[in-house]
């Protein structure tokens, strides 16, 4: 009986011990309306009921959140969960973009809780509003690939034959039997 309780206070319960972390602190500086978190400035637009503690921050970031434009952290359970958001004009998914923040908030996070959003001030990142590449054969580039092709006579197109491959001559041989059904059983001729 001895034995058992102790092995039981060592199985307890491992997720109440502290983790390790997988990435180095972060060096967090904060002056009440901007935060400077690894050499990337930031301001607090949303802080609410007081959510963000520099401490749990200096371990919850991560660098990969470097990329983003916004971080929102939200807290439940006494635990800092962050993640990140685009601009609305960066090519990415929907989900990931500054507009679906409410929404993010609303399904993810716990009604009344406490929360804070951060945007990216100095980013070192540039988005390109590129164009889509236009297709040759578009629509409204028809007339165009059809010139091009026309102009270029570097290459020389030749049609290509169809083969004519003769079929095997045959001679029907009808074979009736009474009133039943007849049926015709073809003989090929013989090749000389």
């Amino acid at each position: 009986m001895v034995e058992q309780s102790s092995t039981n206070k060592q199985k307890e319960n491992k997720f109440e011990q502290e983790q390790p972390l997988r990435h180095p602190l972060a060096a967090v500086a904060w002056d009440k309306e901007q935060l400077k978190i690894n050499k990337q400035l930031y301001q607090v637009v949303v802080d609410k009921a007081a959510a963000l503690d520099i401490e749990q921050l200096r371990r919850k970031y991560d660098p990969y959140l470097d990329q983003y434009d916004f971080i929102v952290g939200d807290v439940s359970s006494g635990h800092l969960r962050l993640k990140g958001f685009y601009q609305d004009n960066v090519p990415t998914a929907l989900d990931r973009k500054k507009q679906t923040i409410a929404d993010y908030l609303l399904e993810y996070c716990n009604p009344g809780g406490p929360y804070f959003i951060l945007q990216l001030l100095s980013p070192v990142h540039h988005y390109h509003n590129s164009k889509r590449k236009k297709r040759p054969n578009s629509y409204k580039n028809r007339g165009q690939s059809l010139r091009r092709k026309n102009s270029s006579k570097a290459v020389k197109r030749y049609r290509v034959r169809q083969s004519h491959i003769k079929k095997p001559e045959t001679a029907p041989v009808r074979k009736e039997h009474g009133s039943r059904h007849s049926f015709v059983i073809k003989k090929r001729k013989s090749s000389k």
